[in-house]
């Protein structure tokens, strides 16, 4: 399933409209948020999307973000345009995801919400990997 939102509040002007394409697991919905996506399978939030303009990170710069929270284990994915961190928070063991993916001239940050299952998680970096830009035709 593919998920089309349409506007970014931080576009540039003179930039046609995009619109932000999401390819969506079996089950999964995508609600509109201020700025991006909430998606997850019906009823829960697994993952926030957000767009912006803002430079693209590095992997150590997401990195260096989450090792400031208290972690036990951490994981570097860098597959552009894909980079980000897989983590497990040490109080509870919780595992998450903070990522980001270049998409055309704007960057799709991608976080997990706490309390997703580790299936929820590899899904939920799955739709981080896919997501697209497609320049609105109209």
């Amino acid at each position: 399933m593919a998920v089309g939102v349409v506007g970014c509040p931080d576009r540039a002007p003179d930039d046609p409209r995009p619109s932000l394409r999401v390819r969506l697991p079996d089950g999964w919905k995508a609600t509109p948020s201020p700025g991006g996506l909430h998606v997850g399978p019906a009823g829960r939030v697994v993952l926030t999307l957000e767009t912006s303009t803002r430079p693209f990170p590095t992997t150590d710069e997401l990195f260096a973000a989450v090792a400031r929270e208290k972690v036990d284990k951490t994981q570097k994915l860098e597959t552009p345009p894909l980079v980000g961190v897989r983590y497990r928070l040490s109080d509870d063991g919780a595992e998450g995801f903070l990522g980001a993916r270049r998409a055309g001239p704007r960057t799709v940050w991608c976080a997990s919400t706490r309390g997703v299952t580790a299936d929820e998680l590899d899904a939920a970096i799955e739709v981080c990997r896919g997501v697209s830009f497609d320049e609105d035709k109209s």
